[in-house]
């Protein structure tokens, strides 16, 4: 899956955290069988939280893209892309990564 983090490409070391495009921290996950790299914890959970959920609500079973523009205190506008369909929608967390509000565009 191609992560396009405010209009760059992420989710290695040199590019940048999947979720926020931070640089620092060593943390990977697996997301969609693709070693993804994040800042910390908490990006990891509230990333992979949102994949599981666009996939819950477009009956994907994965995605080609997921563009995220916004940050961690206004929330995140997405559009997530598979085999030429967009979804798009925004996101917000918590404190503990959990998704607050999530809501279709």
């Amino acid at each position: 899956m191609k992560v396009i983090t405010n209009g760059r490409e992420t989710g290695k070391k040199e590019t940048g955290c999947a979720l926020c495009g931070g640089t620092w921290g060593s943390y990977y996950e697996d997301v969609e069988d693709q070693s993804m790299f994040f800042c910390c914890d908490l990006c990891a959970k509230a990333f992979i939280n949102t994949v599981n959920e666009v996939k819950k609500r477009t009956g994907w079973d994965h995605l080609d893209q997921l563009e995220l523009k916004g940050n961690y205190y206004t929330g995140r506008t997405c559009v997530a892309r598979r085999e030429g369909k967009e979804y798009k929608f925004y996101v917000k967390f918590n404190d503990e990564a959990d998704i607050e509000t999530f809501r279709e565009l």
